[in-house]
């Protein structure tokens, strides 16, 4: 059960990676913007989690792949309810990453719409926007968002959960690089 767990971790940081992960600062891409403002009454946070980039925390039911916190240095994988149904249930995987020389967030855009992505409306929140993208071919579905901060490339993979879930956003809203 664990091997199998952890090889669905991989293959989606594997889709993520590709599909998302180098890119540099540049406004392009995604769609529409969608300014979502982040409600006061979002789910409170239970835990707290650190990496080596960045920290973020994960409400009541959620928890991490993993004995410890990050699959690597600059990743977590975060699923809400048991892990025997992650592959059912709400998971959220955060990658950091510095963007690869010579290529720009275009370049990756473009990457991200060629392998069966759509744009979604762009997300912000507290003035932080990230580009959306619906997976729409191949067996994994869910979302990916995209954003540049500090010359490092975040993205967030999202998986039986939408981006403007209440407790996906307060996920969102906890995330802090280091």
């Amino acid at each position: 059960m664990k091997k199998r767990i952890f090889s669905i971790a991989i293959l989606t940081v594997g889709l993520l990676v590709a599909s998302c992960g180098n890119k540099s600062a540049n406004n392009a891409g995604g769609g529409e913007s969608e300014n979502t403002e982040v409600a006061e009454n979002l789910p409170e946070l239970k835990a707290n989690y650190e990496v080596k980039t960045f920290t973020a925390g994960a409400p009541e039911g959620w928890n991490i792949v993993g004995e410890e916190p990050s699959m690597d240095d600059n990743g977590l994988m975060l699923y809400k309810g048991d892990i025997s149904e992650i592959t059912k249930n709400p998971c959220v995987i955060i990658d950091v990453q510095q963007p690869e020389e010579g290529k720009s967030f275009d370049d990756s855009i473009k990457e991200v719409e060629e392998s069966g992505t759509k744009a979604i409306p762009d997300l912000t929140i507290d003035g932080k926007t990230y580009k959306g993208f619906e997976i729409v071919e191949g067996e994994t579905k869910g979302n990916i968002l995209c954003r540049e901060e500090g010359g490092k490339i975040i993205s967030v993979t999202l998986a039986n959960c939408k981006p403007t879930d209440p407790e996906v956003l307060a996920i969102l809203k906890s995330l802090k690089l280091k």
